[in-house]
């Protein structure tokens, strides 16, 4: 459980911040009579947006996807899995589009970011379960 609130909390932060480097607006380049946010204001509204989302759509996708292809090879399932996250990002990110969303807005931008966000989570999980696993491997008992 600690694996996945890490997992989480670690592609909500890289989420975020990715999102906020996309929107943000330097000093150099605001215009005069516009009001601008500052950009740990951007970021920490995406966090509040994208936590609870990625958290329950994590949780889903794991149960839904990853207990299921266990029986694939490991370089196979990488890339199936890979693609399973990414799809069910766009799935998602439709669902809630379609749902919550009153306004008129760039869908095809809004869903490719839902799927590269689950394509991130996806990876980090890979990657913290490589590093927990190294670590697990390196403990010695204690005498």
């Amino acid at each position: 459980m600690l694996k996945k609130i890490t997992v989480v909390l670690l592609t909500s932060v890289l989420v975020s911040g990715i999102l906020t480097y996309c929107s943000y607006t330097p000093v150099s380049e605001r215009a005069g009579d516009t009001m601008y946010t500052s950009a740990s204001g951007i970021f920490i509204l995406y966090l509040i947006y994208a936590l609870p989302i990625i958290l329950i759509s994590g949780f889903l996708t794991d149960v839904l996807i990853r207990n299921r292809l266990k029986h694939l090879p490991s370089r196979l399932r990488f890339f199936v899995l890979a693609v399973l996250y990414g799809l069910s990002g766009v799935l998602i990110g439709m669902f809630l589009i379609l749902t919550l969303s009153k306004e008129d807005f760039d869908i095809p931008a809004s869903l490719a970011i839902a799927g590269g966000s689950a394509l991130l989570y996806y990876l980090v999980t890979y990657l913290i379960e490589r590093a927990f696993r190294r670590l697990d491997k390196k403990e010695t008992p204690v005498c």
